[in-house]
This record gives C-alpha cells, structure tokens and sequence, in this order.
C-alpha cells in the first residue's frame, strides 16, 4: 500500500498538551481505556476516538500453555484499528483517562502494539485527557463516530517483543536484562494476583516499578532523570532488556521509557509476563519462605 504524506509530523514519542491543541484537527486521537461509560460521563478531548483497551488483548496458545490477555494476531488487530478510524501511516496520539499510572499502561501497551505491526507515526499525549481537562481545554460527552480505517498490520518487529522462551535464555544469561515493572510487595512475594499462580519474581529480575517514572501530575519525569534511575538498578542502554509486569499491561510503561524515551535498542516486552512464566511453571524468587 502507497504511503500517504500527512499533514504533521509528530515531534516524537511523547506530545504535550500545548502541541496537541495546536494540531489537534492534523491527526488522530485515540482515548484508550478499560471501561465503557467513563468516556462519555467523565468526558473526553474534542473528536477523540475511544478505544476499548479490553478489545486490544486475546487468547494465544504458547509451547502448549493457553494465556489470556495477550497480543492480538495481525488480522484481528487490523480489524480492531481500523474500526477506530485508523488510516495507514497515519499520525495518531494515543491518550487514556489519566487518573492513575495504570490508566497510562492501556495507551503504552497499544503503543507497544502499533510498534510492534509497524506503525511508528504515533506518540502519548503527556498527562493524557486529565491533565487537558484540568487546564480547562475543551471536552465534551458526546458519543464520536469514526470513518472506517484502511490500517493493516506491517510484519511484526520481533525485537520489540520477548517470548518465554527468549526471557529463560536472557536469566541465564548475564549480558542481558530482566526487568520486574510491578510494586515492591509483589517483586518480593508479599502480594501476589489472584490469576498468576506464583508469588516473587523471575531470577535476576531488577525491580523498576512503573509508578516511579512520573510526576505527581502523571507526566513523565525528565529523561535524565529515567536514564540515572534506570542505571541504578543496573540496566544499561546496550544490554537487552525485557519488561514484564502481571499480564504485560503497566511493563509496557516501563518499555515505552527505555525504547521511546531512553533510546535502548535492545528493549523488548515480555508480553506473556508473570502469567505465562508461572502457567509454564518456571521458578521464581520471593523473599518469603
């Protein structure tokens, strides 16, 4: 399919609210969430497209393992982008409720997604539609209708993306990284979800918890900043690094960080995460006996 040349050039991974305003009508505004109603009562930015985050994921069978709440294939992530209105190669900012940094993990996972099948005209919308609301832009309640896209999924870029098979080889092996997105409680085996079979932590693991990387309005900190924390514990730009969560969900934050803002070649999601690790029975650590 010809590319088409766009309007706007999207100034990189992430996008203010001030740049968005200003080119608000040039490209497509996705609002990705995980509920139905709260789009229209709470209200959204002007001609944004809700996705349902929910739509984003299915079920894949991995070495004989079925896992829930997992990539889409091709087609029917195809079918799921153009339904909001996507077009090919066209600029999209993906921006989500923001009333928490899980609320920030519906859009970076679908970010990881449209990366993942080649769409790289899209960029986050810093602080998402709570932050536009706030400084008193317009929004409304209004139930938007979008034109049917022609977006179809390019081959998928398997570097950005970690199987289990591929995280076993990275433990074992000291040139690459492991990185635990999850909260402390969870990394050390205090709590763990009701759905993932095992408490603690995949072996040699760094904890880097996805709720650090932001500020208290829930903008991203400075990139010095996430590049001193990232080296702090212990990940570095030209080692392979694979995030991994619960269900893949808030690690595609901390993905988002080392690949789009920090510039990690090697950086990959572990989609299947602690769900596909413990269902295949593989060992973690807690410090709880």
């Amino acid at each position: 399919m010809a590319s088409t040349a766009w309007a706007v050039d999207l100034p990189g991974p992430l996008v203010s609210t001030d740049w968005l305003a200003e080119h608000q009508e040039e490209v497509l505004v996705l609002d990705v969430r995980n509920d139905d109603a709260s789009f229209l009562e709470s209200g959204h930015i002007i001609g944004a497209i809700p996705l349902d985050f929910r739509k984003a994921r299915g079920s894949e069978d991995e070495g004989g393992v079925t896992l829930d709440s997992m990539n889409l294939p091709p087609e029917e992530f195809s079918a799921l982008m153009q339904s909001v209105g996507l077009d090919q190669d066209e600029p999209v900012v993906l921006t989500h409720r923001g009333r928490g940094p899980d609320d920030v993990g519906y859009a970076a996972y679908v970010y990881w997604q449209l990366k993942y099948y080649g769409h790289d005209n899209v960029a986050l919308l810093d602080g998402g539609t709570d932050r536009w609301i706030a400084e008193d832009r317009e929004f409304w309640g209004e139930e938007e209708e979008p034109e049917p896209g022609d977006f179809v999924a390019a081959e998928a870029d398997d570097a950005v993306h970690a199987t289990t098979e591929d995280v076993k080889a990275m433990v074992d092996d000291p040139g690459q990284d492991v990185l635990d997105a999850r909260f402390f409680s969870f990394y050390v085996g205090m709590d763990k979800r009701d759905t993932i079979p095992k408490a603690g932590h995949i072996p040699t693991a760094a904890l880097f918890p996805f709720d650090g990387v932001f500020t208290a309005d829930l903008t991203f900190r400075p990139t010095e900043q996430l590049d001193a924390a990232a080296t702090a514990v212990g990940l570095a730009a030209d080692r392979p690094v694979a995030a991994y969560c619960n269900t893949g969900h808030v690690s595609a934050i901390s993905w988002f960080v080392l690949s789009e803002l920090l510039g990690y070649q090697g950086a990959s999601l572990y989609d299947g995460s602690m769900l596909a690790w413990a269902k295949h029975d593989l060992p973690t650590e807690t410090a709880l006996k």
